[in-house]
């Protein structure tokens, strides 16, 4: 399986006060199998190469996804933290959500404690103690200014993890602790290194965090010492850089209206754009796996290219959907949030 980003960060784009924070969710209803504006008839195929196992809607916009095992976590903006079981994927199905008084716009997971992590804007990260999936419960909230993106990195469990954000202008990093006295997870500060731009979507390559920054590009951080992170290059994007994937040598950046923008950090310092590939729609949300990069294009569904040659980067393949915001995938399926549809699972022809 493979993640949204590569080596070493698993994905994926990072108190108390539980009663106050319930006073002020406004709970909404979660309605399983409900289409919010239309959603597939039935699953079907030869659009592009790629074909739809199952989807499902639920309340909310998805705007992320992320895949462990059986279990999907998606950011369903005021929707929540949706959990689905994914174990049958032409029948996914809804387990339970965490809610938050803000949108969701990114997801990540950590297997090992069953914890979610949820990025919610000016209210920074929230966690959820997910063991019961029916009823993911909210546990505190670490620091952000403007939190869009979230990947994280296992430690011990049980102990401690890593926690990484695009956050405002760049990024930030936290550790995530087991309080044991007071059975519950906290947050603790680590580093927050900004620049200028806005950082939209987190990525990783190996010990580099990669933030994509709209305006400004692609930002390249050394993040090996969650405590003392430090910017080491960074390229303009002809476009808006919405989100970054990383794989060896190369970083795949979805660039809004100018498309695939594949960069060589070979030399991490002075990295240059090698590649490039148009495409219909909008380039929001991106994915790396085996020597293919699927991009979420909006209303230009899912679209996937061949980067075998990373300077020239060849479409083979692509699959409708109405509003397709953010892609993940596995070794058997790629899974797609779509603002319309949902949970959409799909599997190549």
């Amino acid at each position: 399986m493979t993640e949204r980003v590569s080596t070493g960060i698993i994905s994926t784009k990072h108190w108390h006060g539980r009663s106050a924070l319930v006073a002020l969710v406004v709970v909404l209803a979660f309605v399983p199998g409900c289409a919010q504006k239309g959603s597939p008839v039935e699953p079907g195929g030869g659009l592009g190469g790629y074909r739809i196992v199952g989807s499902l809607t639920f309340g909310g916009y998805a705007e992320d996804v992320e895949v462990t095992g059986d279990l999907c976590v998606v950011a369903a903006s005021q929707g929540g933290l949706v959990l689905v079981d994914v174990s049958d994927a032409t029948n996914p199905v809804f387990l339970g959500a965490g809610q938050a008084v803000y949108p969701v716009t990114g997801c990540s997971y950590i297997e090992s404690d069953s914890l979610g992590f949820a990025a919610i804007g000016a209210q920074g990260i929230f966690v959820f103690d997910c063991r019961d999936q029916a009823n993911p419960v909210y546990m505190n909230n670490g620091q952000g200014a403007f939190t869009r993106d979230v990947i994280t990195r296992e430690g011990t469990p049980g102990v401690e993890h890593e926690v990484l954000t695009a956050d405002g202008y760049g990024v930030r990093t936290q550790r995530c602790y087991y309080y044991e006295p007071l059975d519950d997870w906290f947050f603790a500060q680590g580093d927050d290194e900004g620049g200028a731009g806005v950082s939209r979507g987190i990525g990783a390559n190996g010990d580099y965090a990669l933030i994509a920054r709209e305006e400004l590009g692609l930002a390249i951080y050394d993040a090996a010492d969650y405590t003392d992170v430090f910017l080491v290059g960074e390229v303009d994007t002809p476009g808006e850089a919405r989100a970054v994937a990383g794989s060896g040598d190369y970083a795949y950046v979805a660039d809004w209206r100018m498309g695939l923008q594949v960069v060589d950090m070979s030399d991490a310092a002075n990295p240059v754009i090698v590649g490039s590939a148009e495409m219909e729609g909008l380039a929001d949300g991106i994915a790396y796996h085996d020597e293919k990069v699927f991009v979420a294009a909006h209303t230009g569904g899912l679209r996937v290219f061949d980067v075998s040659d990373p300077t020239n980067p060849t479409a083979v393949g692509h699959l409708e959907t109405p509003f397709a915001n953010e892609v993940f995938v596995t070794d058997d399926y790629v899974y797609v949030a779509d603002r319309d549809w949902g949970l959409v699972i799909a599997e190549e022809e």
